[in-house]
């Protein structure tokens, strides 16, 4: 086990951990994942708990264990619920299926990309030097070994949902050895701290692209170290414009990916913000 619980009672509701000691290599990040069938469709309307039930044991589990964990190798959940009212009781029904919780975040937000989602949910998990099984659609899962995984960012999919449509956003990547980037949220502006593209959600997005690119180049990396993605929009409407300009930018296998609608970003004309993760392979010498 990679991961150690560090209680603090004092702090957290719901019984979560109140954070979580884990080893950098073989870190595994999975894209935020809401209800839905292989063949896009929602499920579950109307149903908080048999959504949250159904990302867990029907997307995340597979993904864990791909990437050489499992429900108790998670580090951090986090919880996106159009219902936060519901929340505790639906914790209580799923928590047995986690066992130790692990760090959580949950936080209620008004709308999701389909009509009946009410829940989407996005793990980091700590799997150790194990393997990684990843598959292509079309192909049989190939166990990767960790001297495989050692110096880069491993794409996994497990078999059972390699079927879907993975070329907007990959379902997790594995980490071997290097560094994590991690970017403040950033939004539209200029060097003068100015917004750019008033208005507009895709030069917005184009701006905020290239200051997230500036900043690895700064830190000895590019684009394509891009493992993960948050993304606040202040209009659900404007995710074609935005996703349009990532598809644009980012190559496949692109970054995890969490998408959701907030009341508001730190300027009034911002209509969207991104928070990037980035990872910088150690090279030999």
């Amino acid at each position: 086990m990679t991961r150690t619980l560090i209680d603090a009672p004092h702090m957290t509701k719901g019984g979560y951990a109140g954070a979580v000691r884990a080893s950098r290599m073989g870190l595994l990040e999975i894209s935020g994942l809401s209800a839905y069938d292989e063949n896009g469709h929602e499920l579950f309307p109307g149903d908080l708990l048999q959504q949250t039930r159904y990302v867990l044991t029907e997307l995340m589990q597979p993904i864990l264990e791909a990437g050489g964990g499992g429900f108790d190798s998670i580090c951090r959940l986090s919880v996106f619920t159009s219902d936060m009212r519901q929340w505790p009781v639906v914790w209580s029904q799923v928590r047995s299926l986690i066992g130790e919780p692990p760090a959580m975040t949950v936080v209620e937000i008004t709308r999701f990309v389909g009509m009946d989602g009410m829940v989407e949910l996005e793990i980091t998990a700590a799997t150790g030097n194990g393997s990684a099984k990843r598959t292509q659609p079309g192909k049989e899962g190939k166990a990767m070994s960790s001297t495989q995984i050692h110096h880069g960012a491993v794409p996994v999919v497990p078999a059972s949902l390699a079927g879907r449509d993975w070329k907007f956003h990959a379902a997790a990547f594995k980490l071997g050895e290097g560094d994590l980037i991690f970017l403040s949220g950033m939004g539209p502006t200029d060097g003068d701290g100015s917004t750019v593209g008033a208005g507009d959600a895709g030069a917005q997005t184009r701006q905020i692209i290239s200051n997230i690119d500036k900043v690895l180049h700064e830190a000895g990396g590019t684009l394509d170290d891009v493992v993960r993605v948050r993304v606040f929009a202040t209009d659900m409407r404007h995710r074609p414009k935005i996703n349009a300009e990532r598809t644009k930018a980012f190559k496949e296998p692109r970054a995890v990916s969490t998408f959701v609608q907030v009341c508001g970003l730190e300027s009034e004309d911002w209509l969207v913000a991104i928070e990037a993760t980035a990872f910088i392979p150690k090279h030999d010498a």
